[in-house]
């Protein structure tokens, strides 16, 4: 992304009054490819516009520099994908030559020097997806970054938007011997009638913008079927509050998801613990109607 659309995005984000509760700085690449990055979190650290800064990488490009840089830059939490710990599986998932190791060495560095200052700035947290494929390295991955990182954790899959009936699971799962029902949000006893979620918070808590100022509602949304707004164009706010953004987040209180292509398939509703199921139901229009800040 283009630093000045960043800063028009931070300006923005000043306007509506009240700070964000996360800044996610990731998307569609790898996010410390962006030689701007730490001056992207400097910026939103100074203008305040978010409890929580989080970026989420592969850990490859974190060098000695950019880890010095990372802690002094207000980042809050950095999350670190890690594909496996094995170098065969790592390259062919991956489709690079970057080593499992070296991805460590990057991360162990980090730690060091951030406690070194006396800092718990990045918070940071690896994880690895659990399934058939990945199921012998798992106590490895504990062992490697035990102690490395704030937080290890073992996440499962989950397909997000599926868009063109792609099986995004079995590219890590090929026999599918992955539950996808143990996700987080899997809010009732698996096997009830209504035993998941049947709307989106998504739409309701948060906003995605691509790097050319596409606005779309969430980051599994790779083909822009989402789109609600442009940035370029208008204020974070006028999409917010705006019309199309409202008749997305009624087609999903009308449980109509399946008409759009991207939300057809998509198992991410299931992977937040917020649930308005039963408000939805109860007063819709309270759902769609959010007031501006000078309206409050």
């Amino acid at each position: 992304m283009d630093f000045a659309l960043f800063e028009k995005i931070i300006h923005d984000i000043r306007a509506l009054g009240q700070p964000l509760t996360n800044l996610n700085l990731y998307g569609d690449g790898e996010p410390f490819l962006n030689k701007e990055l730490l001056d992207m979190i400097r910026l939103a650290t100074r203008m305040q516009v978010a409890q929580n800064i989080i970026v989420t990488s592969n850990g490859s490009a974190i060098t000695e520099k950019i880890a010095v840089d990372l802690i002094e830059s207000g980042l809050t939490h950095l999350r670190v994908s890690i594909y496996g710990v094995d170098e065969d599986f790592h390259r062919h998932i991956t489709g690079s030559t970057i080593k499992p190791a070296k991805v460590h060495t990057n991360i162990d560095r980090l730690r060091k020097l951030r406690d070194a200052v006396g800092s718990r700035l990045p918070h940071i947290y690896v994880k690895m997806i659990g399934t058939s494929e990945t199921r012998s390295q798992i106590e490895r991955f504990r062992d490697m970054y035990s102690g490395v990182a704030d937080e290890v954790n073992v996440e499962n899959p989950i397909n997000w938007n599926g868009f063109n009936n792609n099986d995004l699971v079995g590219a890590l799962d090929p026999r599918h011997e992955s539950d996808l029902t143990l996700v987080q949000g899997w809010h009732k006893q698996k096997g009830q009638s209504n035993s998941h979620k049947l709307i989106c918070t998504t739409p309701f808590l948060s906003l995605n913008v691509k790097s050319d100022g596409v606005v779309t509602i969430c980051i599994v949304d790779w083909n822009k079927g989402t789109a609600v707004g442009d940035i370029t164009r208008e204020s974070l706010s006028d999409i917010w509050h705006g019309e199309r953004l409202r008749a997305f987040r009624r087609m999903h209180i009308e449980k109509r998801r399946h008409e759009n292509p991207s939300c057809r398939n998509c198992m991410v509703l299931h992977n937040s613990p917020d649930n308005i199921d039963e408000m939805a139901s109860a007063d819709p229009e309270r759902l769609l109607y959010f007031p501006r800040p000078r309206e409050s």
